[in-house]
This record gives structure tokens, C-alpha cells and sequence, in this order.
């Protein structure tokens, strides 16, 4: 099983990643994360990233993933679905252009192949935002990272076929963790992986959660893009100097 914990800053995902590696051990967690990444090459993030940023961590992410077959067992803190997310509010804020968010949503779409579970916690208001020197502490952005989220899992949700932002093929399951405490959201994803972190054999598909509110905004004119490799190419090029 190949999972990621996914969500807004504050949102508890490394505490509860830190979590899942003891109660399963047998999962591999790679060496750096997308912070070690950030720092070592002093990027820009969170409310003042830009297009270096947002395509090299996807870059980086993209080729973690690919370190890990289908039947291994791994666990990431983040994955480029959050790429995505960040890529998106950074368009909507004037700091990513169109045609480097076309290329994300496409990367992205690709890179989903490698994954079969994205566990994607909601941000909850009763938790205490802090500033732990690396995370966007203002509460307006956390907000807003979080509310693209829900759009994302929305489109997910009920509106999968469209092939928008993720693959109709070979497509990881996006479940919303339950609970606020950390034991409550191992029992949760306890519900789908065995003690042995293989998938449980339900009746009903975990592909197919509740459906809930249809995507209803989304970044201007995205339904109309058509990314060809050339462009992807050129984009990437560019970017990398």
C-alpha cells in the first residue's frame, strides 16, 4: 500500500504520519520530506511561493514515488495532490501563472498512478495554529489552502469521469479522516488497513465515497485546458533555467 497523509498546514499530518510508522512498522517513510527539500534549496513557500517552488517540490515528489513499486509498503507526509492544491491558491493569488498550473494539474494527474490511498484531513478551527517556524501561521490562507481541498475532493467525489484533476484509471482512494485526536484518526484508517497495512476487502468500494456538494468554483477557465507534453516540456525547461 502506498499512502498519503494530505491536508492544510496545522492540520496534524505529521504528527499522525509519526503515529502511523509505530502502530505500522513494516511501512517505509523516505528520507527527506518536502521541508528538508525547501530548506536546502531556500525556497519560497506557502502564501509567498512561486512557480521555482511549486514545480520543483512536484519534481522532487514525482520522482519519490517512482522509488516505490506497486506492492511496497510507504507512507508520505504529503504528495503532489498538495502540490496541486498550493499550485492552484497560488494561482488564484496572482502567483502562479496558467500555464504552470495546466502543466501541475496534469503532472499530478499522472503521479496519482502511484499511489492507492491519499488520507486528506480537513482542517478543524478548535485546533491551535502554531508557528513552528516553517508553516504559514495566518489562519485567512489556512483556510483558503484548506477550501481548495474540499474543491478537489468534491470533483473527486462526484464528478471522478469528467478526468478534471485526477485519473479515471488507476485512481488512489481520497478518504476524509475522521476524528480530532490522533488515536481517533488511527482507528479510522484502521478501518481500511489490516494490522498487517494491507487493504481490508469491504463490500463497498473505498473508491466510492459519500457523495457530497459538486465542485462549484474552480480556478478561471480550467475546464477548457489541454496541456500537450511539448508544453509540459517547454514549462519545465524554462523553469529550470
Amino acid at each position: 500500500m502506498r499512502i498519503s497523509i494530505s491536508g492544510c498546514a496545522n492540520s496534524g499530518k505529521s504528527t499522525l504520519v509519526e503515529a502511523f510508522k509505530k502502530r505500522w512498522p513494516n511501512y517505509k517513510f523516505p528520507n527527506k520530506t518536502y521541508r528538508d527539500v525547501l530548506v536546502e534549496n531556500g525556497l519560497e513557500h506557502s502564501s509567498k511561493t512561486n512557480e521555482e517552488t511549486q514545480l520543483h517540490i512536484l519534481n522532487w515528489m514525482m520522482e519519490e514515488q517512482l522509488k516505490y513499486p506497486k506492492d511496497s509498503h510507504v507512507i508520505y507526509d504529503r504528495c503532489p495532490l498538495d502540490n496541486l492544491v498550493y499550485t492552484l491558491q497560488g494561482n488564484q493569488n496572482g502567483l502562479i501563472s496558467d500555464e504552470v498550473a495546466a502543466a501541475t494539474i496534469s503532472f499530478v494527474k499522472e503521479s496519482m498512478k502511484q499511489l492507492d490511498i491519499i488520507f486528506w484531513i480537513e482542517y478543524d478551527p478548535r485546533i491551535k495554529i502554531v508557528n513552528d517556524g516553517m508553516r504559514d501561521a495566518d489562519k485567512a490562507f489556512i483556510v483558503q489552502t484548506d477550501s481548495i481541498f474540499k474543491d478537489l475532493f468534491d470533483q473527486y467525489s462526484d464528478n471522478l469521469e469528467s478526468d478534471l484533476f485526477f485519473p479515471k484509471e488507476d485512481c488512489p482512494a481520497i478518504i476524509k479522516i475522521e476524528g480530532l485526536s490522533v488515536d481517533d484518526r488511527l482507528s479510522y484508517i484502521g478501518e481500511f488497513i489490516d494490522q498487517s497495512g494491507n487493504l481490508i476487502e469491504t463490500t463497498k468500494s473505498i473508491l466510492d465515497p459519500e457523495n457530497i456538494d459538486i465542485l462549484e468554483k474552480m480556478i478561471k477557465d480550467q475546464t477548457d485546458v489541454k496541456v500537450s507534453e511539448e508544453q509540459i516540456k517547454r514549462v519545465m525547461k524554462n523553469i529550470k533555467g
